[in-house]
């Protein structure tokens, strides 16, 4: 039985653990070959050897998103093992929290390199690829914080506002060339950096869900295969919230 991205390849940054992880997991399940992004081999080997011993294809994309040089060679290698570029997924990120007052030029720099720049030089790597063969789909992982400020992460918000806008402006300029852009904006989900927090923070970030409780990344994931599927052929330059209601609630902690 065919699925709905037999023969389509896909690259995922920040897929050697959590959300990235899961969504080139599940790209795979769905037919995809699936180039696996992170800083180093060992970051990404057990997304790679989870794919690969379910049958499906993988391969390493090392480097970092915020170089230039690394993304136009992964990018490359990827279109060139795996005999094409058909999906990106921008989800590599950077979240620190520090009070406004104390974030300096060095670290604000920081978090947008990653957050924003990476995500711009992956896109215009891949759709560079993209434009002469017929298209694709670009989805840009974001968080509620596209749209609504937090204390204390002015450059993460800052940087994910400016990826939904480069969305929408991506949307835009690359249809004629065939190339759909979407993001999906998350809000809290279950990945490792919520370990980070005690019980008592849990159930007082839970209490603001109206869901009464965090996303699981297998959730998100299955938004990003259909939304780069066939099926969703007709949705571009939007942003798709994925946060149980969160976003409903006047204030966000």
């Amino acid at each position: 039985m065919s699925r709905p991205l037999d023969g389509q390849v896909a690259l995922v940054t920040g897929a050697g653990s959590g959300l990235g992880a899961e969504v080139a997991g599940r790209l795979a399940q769905q037919g995809a070959a699936v180039g696996v992004n992170g800083r180093s081999e060992q970051e990404v080997a057990g997304t790679i050897e989870r794919i690969t011993s379910s049958g499906g294809r993988a391969v390493a994309a090392v480097g970092d998103v915020a170089d230039p040089e690394d993304v136009q060679r992964f990018v490359h290698a990827v279109d060139e093992q795996l005999g094409g570029l058909h999906i990106v997924v921008n989800n590599a990120g950077l979240q620190n929290e520090t009070p406004f007052l104390e974030l300096d030029l060095a670290e604000w720099r920081a978090q947008l390199a990653v957050d924003l720049d990476g995500a711009f030089l992956v896109a215009s790597a891949a759709c560079r690829l993209m434009a002469g063969r017929g298209g694709g789909v670009v989805v840009n992982v974001t968080s509620v914080h596209e749209h609504q400020p937090r204390p204390g992460f002015a450059a993460y918000c800052t940087a994910k506002a400016g990826l939904g806008m480069l969305t929408q402006c991506m949307a835009r300029e690359l249809a004629p060339h065939g190339i759909r852009v979407v993001s999906v904006a998350p809000g809290a989900i279950e990945t490792p950096i919520q370990g980070q927090r005690s019980e008592a923070e849990r159930r007082e970030q839970e209490a603001g869900i109206p869901a009464g409780r965090l996303g699981l990344p297998s959730e998100v994931a299955a938004l990003v295969a259909y939304l780069v599927s066939p099926a969703a052929a007709y949705i571009s330059g939007t942003s798709v919230v994925i946060d149980g209601g969160l976003m409903t609630q006047v204030s966000l902690s």
